[in-house]
């Protein structure tokens, strides 16, 4: 297991009263299942612990991997390809797609099926890479076998807007010099809508954006991935990760620097800033899962 996806799943961890509204849990992109062993081992915090039990489902389009899955009574492996639609027996409380959405061909569809196949409320846990940025005031850019699009927030958010995410409602990571865009968000009642149609102003009309996207949008006519201030799951608030106008592309006039926060918090009036214990009971900064959030879109910095 990555020690970055350990980071993310122990801090998931922390939120019991999350956790015991789970049922059904997907893990895309298992590989040889390290993590899918973690959500169908895992244990409460009790003395002694209890198993929470999930009924975990292991999906991979490599079957010599899928096949060093442990096998577990819990655990189930699903040969499947996630860019095409196929039907599991239940429906999905939380789906689990880390360091995977990144090779699909069309990760649009891919997120129309993934949002067909959660429950209302289910939440989405998904890590993908940026494979370009500003290294030592230099621009780069990577291209790796199979990873056929480039993610940034920015465009991670728009498609999991459209196709029925709430990006109001949800959390995000993006930290500077760190390849990884982190989202958690939970699938509306919205269904999903088409691409080639749905505008930026489309989605505010759903209510599916965070306030912060939506002050830039109105204000620019366009999205500022550098405007973008949201939380992430440790409760505190961030400026999404952004490059200084100083480094510029090859041929491009400079610009003055813009002074910026680089994944530093940023206070709020409106949201109690904590950093989580060791051991969290009862925290309401997720929403146990069937539980409608109704709070108007002006109170989206206050936890669920």
């Amino acid at each position: 297991m990555a020690r970055h996806s350990l980071s993310i799943l122990e801090t998931i961890q922390q939120y019991d009263t999350f956790l015991e509204s789970l049922k059904h849990v997907t893990i895309m992109g298992c590989g040889t299942g390290e993590d899918a062993v973690w959500w169908a081992t895992l244990e409460d915090y009790d003395d002694p612990p209890q198993p929470y039990n999930f009924n975990c489902f292991a999906v991979d389009i490599d079957g010599s991997k899928l096949a060093q899955v442990p096998t577990l009574p819990n655990l189930h492996k699903v040969n499947e390809d996630f860019d095409r639609e196929y039907i599991l027996p239940v429906s999905i409380d939380l789906m689990w797609a880390y360091d995977c959405l990144q090779y699909s061909t069309n990760p649009l569809v891919a997120l129309r099926h993934w949002s067909n196949a959660m429950t209302v409320n289910g939440m989405l846990l998904l890590t993908v890479p940026q494979h370009n940025g500003v290294e030592y005031d230099r621009y780069y850019s990577r291209s790796y076998n199979n990873c056929y699009y480039n993610f940034t927030p920015v465009n991670l958010i728009y498609m999991l807007a459209v196709n029925g995410f709430d990006c109001r409602d949800a959390y995000l990571l993006k930290k500077f010099n760190d390849p990884w865009i982190q989202m958690a968000v939970y699938k509306s009642d919205v269904a999903p809508m088409d691409p080639k149609t749905t505008s930026w102003f489309d989605l505010i009309d759903k209510n599916l954006l965070h306030p912060s996207i939506v002050s830039s949008l109105n204000s620019n006519g366009y999205l500022k991935q550098e405007e973008i201030v949201m939380p992430w799951l440790d409760k505190e608030l961030y400026f999404v990760e952004w490059v200084s106008q100083k480094s510029t592309l090859p041929g491009m006039p400079e610009t003055p620097e813009i002074a910026g926060v680089f994944n530093e918090t940023v206070e709020s009036t409106e949201h109690v800033i904590q950093q989580p214990k060791a051991v969290v009971k009862e925290t309401p900064v997720l929403k146990p899962i069937k539980i409608k959030n109704t709070a108007p879109v002006k109170k989206s910095y206050k936890n669920g």
